[in-house]
């Protein structure tokens, strides 16, 4: 389980749905917090307030809405339109709920930020504000999820094919060098496993000329990110909510991410299925890890929701 970013902030990530918020690239979100600086994008979507997101979909579980906030008058179509005074009180309310909810990674400026829990933490780079994505497309990205998964999976089992394939890489890429030298040794050694998981993340954009939905990236190495996205979507309702009537949006069609919980009942679920005591869940960490906080997210789901005898090994690479 590793901290791997996704290749965009604004990718509609699949399946598990680590992304809470989904994005389209040619309606980028209003306002990006970095921890450096505030940045504005634009156009913002006019089409926000009318998410056709308004039945749950396939692959998540969406807040029922009510009369109240079906009623909204004049949602924003333009960030520009936002009052200054507004927006800071936005991002003023945005980092104290990450502070105190744990939106949080390793501040880079803070040399142990990476090494030690609770030294040096600064809120996660975060949309300020949710935006909308057609749910015909998100439907499909979830229809699509178990194709991929099966198909990674079958690609998994076939060794030679792995080797031959990524032989050009293995000799310009160190890091999957030594996954492939690792991999060779295990087809040597005739060991195999009859009981595998796969936690995949495939991470889509629409399109801006076609509308079509194209993959960005088929991440197989790591999880990362189900806990984060989770507080992330919990923000925008919490936004939302609180400044309803300025901004015209619904909280209650931000879809619930359950990712970080999901992925623990899976972790669970395949420790159970080996019916052996020793075994043990593996965190290999990278030097410096300051998305440290995403994978404790998890760890921290699977003890409090699974107090069964099992233990967490981190494995911390040098």
């Amino acid at each position: 389980m590793g901290a791997a970013c996704s290749s965009s902030p604004f990718s509609l990530s699949l399946p598990n749905h680590h992304s809470s918020t989904l994005h389209h690239p040619k309606s980028l979100p209003n306002f990006i917090i970095s921890p450096s600086n505030l940045t504005y994008y634009s156009p913002f979507p006019k089409s926000l307030h009318k998410s056709s997101m308004n039945s749950p979909p396939k692959c998540s579980s969406s807040i029922t809405t009510n009369s109240s906030t079906n009623s909204l008058k004049n949602p924003i179509s333009d960030p520009h339109s936002i009052d200054s005074e507004l927006v800071q009180k936005l991002v003023h309310d945005a980092l104290v709920w990450s502070s105190l909810h744990g939106l949080v990674v390793g501040d880079r400026n803070v040399e142990r930020s990476g090494l030690i829990p609770g030294v040096g933490m600064v809120h996660a780079p975060i949309a300020l504000l949710p935006n909308s994505f057609p749910e015909a497309q998100w439907n499909q990205a979830c229809e699509l999820a178990p194709i991929f998964n099966e198909l990674v999976d079958r690609v998994s089992l076939d060794g030679k094919f792995l080797q031959d394939t990524l032989s050009r890489t293995k000799k310009v890429d160190a890091f999957t060098s030594r996954l492939l030298d690792v991999h060779s040794r295990m087809l040597q050694s005739g060991k195999k496993e009859d009981i595998r998981l796969g936690l995949h993340r495939s991470d889509y954009m629409l399109d801006e000329k076609t509308n079509l939905l194209l993959q960005i990236e088929l991440n197989t190495i790591s999880c990362s990110f189900s806990g984060l996205s989770c507080l992330v979507s919990e923000l925008h309702r919490s936004l939302l909510s609180h400044y309803t009537k300025p901004l015209g949006l619904d909280s209650q069609k931000v879809p619930i991410n359950a990712s970080a919980s999901k992925f623990a009942e899976v972790l669970a679920k395949a420790w159970a299925e080996y019916s052996n005591p020793s075994a043990v869940v593996l965190v290999v960490v990278q030097p410096g890890e300051r998305n440290m906080y995403d994978q404790h997210w998890l760890t921290a789901t699977l003890k409090e929701k699974y107090p069964f005898d099992f233990i967490i090994y981190f494995l911390f690479l040098i």
